[in-house]
């Protein structure tokens, strides 16, 4: 992930393309009008995780560039897969911040969240509704 970022911090075209799923088995073939890079500023890998079988791992992180003034940020989950042991992108999982998990919702007779030792449906249950 560091070195991809790296490479685009950099405009390494050829590194991009050979470090890419769909690309990585074709030859790399310079564009005759090369993209206009970012102006990237910073990368945050929030985590990593290892997929079923060991040749997949997951990358969450966040890429930081200028626009403008101001920083923006692309927040992503990238797949990578691990060919002739090197990890290569595979694709985007998922675009932006993980979705936020509601918590379980308390159950009239468990015990009420506020600490009272009372059941929830005869304490905090009862002034909420």
């Amino acid at each position: 992930m560091r070195s991809r970022f790296t490479a685009h911090v950099a405009g390494d075209e050829a590194y991009l393309h050979r470090t890419y799923l769909p690309t990585a088995s074709t030859p790399y073939v310079a564009s005759a009008k090369p993209e206009v890079a970012s102006a990237w500023t910073r990368l945050v890998v929030h985590a990593h995780e290892a997929g079923k079988n060991p040749a997949t791992a997951y990358v969450d992180f966040s890429a930081y560039h200028l626009e403008g003034e101001s920083e923006g940020a692309l927040h992503e989950k990238s797949e990578f897969v691990q060919r002739n042991g090197e990890w290569i992108f595979a694709r985007p999982i998922r675009q932006g911040p993980a979705p936020i998990k509601a918590q379980p919702k308390v159950g009239r007779n468990d015990p009420c969240p506020c600490g009272s030792g009372r059941k929830f449906k005869h304490c905090c249950l009862g002034r909420t509704g």
